[in-house]
């Protein structure tokens, strides 16, 4: 069963002053609140990460002592569940995530006062069946997302199906080649080539064609047709030509 069918949001969602806050329309079929710019971002990851099936923000209140012996609570930012293949054993997937974004400078600020509600977190996840993990922006602000803002910049632009289908039938051919390098096989007009290289930036958008996230994108970015993901995309029609 989806996380969402047991646990939903369970703070209303208030702009707090000072930050960046909103609704992120996650893959079109829902959305996220998130209260700032990081966990935005975080968001951001995690939509494009095909292993995520589902986010769900501010999921649950767990109960804790402070170190005064005070009673209190704690909201978590995040509940992530992940794809569960049937046919395999429990080792081989991720566990879903409850998750906590904070910016480094104020968890070394507040570490002494956090850290109980950290733990009681942690607990909490465990009984689940869970893992509990802290974010900051050194685990989220990295090339993967650099990469993700570049190629955005593409994934709403149009371009004709026959330009599509012939650059995704050419790139299966030729197996894997530099993405400034796919058009100059295909057209022979500066102006073209220059089409077919934003259409190959779309196609790597749309996870139509793959290359290595976790490195600088360039012109001599290598690129390869995603096979699995052709068949799933609105593409589907040439996944056969």
């Amino acid at each position: 069963m989806n996380i969402s069918g047991k646990f939903s949001s369970v703070r209303r969602n208030v702009r707090v002053y000072g930050s960046v806050s909103g609704n992120y329309a996650f893959r079109g079929d829902s959305t996220i609140w998130y209260e700032s710019t990081l966990e935005r971002d975080f968001i951001k990851k995690l939509e494009f990460n095909d292993s995520v099936i589902e986010v769900v923000s501010q999921p649950v209140v767990i109960p804790y002592e402070t170190e005064l012996g005070n009673q209190s609570s704690y909201t978590p930012d995040f509940l992530i569940q992940f794809i569960t293949p049937e046919d395999s054993e429990v080792s081989d997937y991720l566990k879903p995530i409850l998750a906590e974004v904070k910016p480094r400078d104020f968890l070394v600020r507040d570490w002494k006062r956090l850290k109980v509600k950290f733990r009681a977190a942690h607990k909490f996840a465990l009984s689940q069946g869970w893992q509990f993990k802290i974010y900051d922006e050194g685990r989220i602000r990295d090339q993967f997302l650099e990469n993700i803002n570049f190629i955005n910049r593409f994934l709403r632009s149009s371009f004709p199906e026959d330009n599509i289908a012939t650059l995704i039938s050419t790139l299966r051919k030729l197996g894997h080649c530099p993405i400034n390098m796919l058009p100059v096989h295909i057209y022979k007009s500066e102006q073209n080539v220059l089409m077919g290289i934003s259409l190959a930036w779309h196609l790597v958008a749309r996870k139509v064609f793959s290359c290595d996230m976790t490195q600088p994108l360039n012109q001599a970015t290598v690129i390869w047709v995603n096979e699995a993901n052709l068949e799933h995309n609105k593409v589907g029609m040439y996944a056969d030509e």
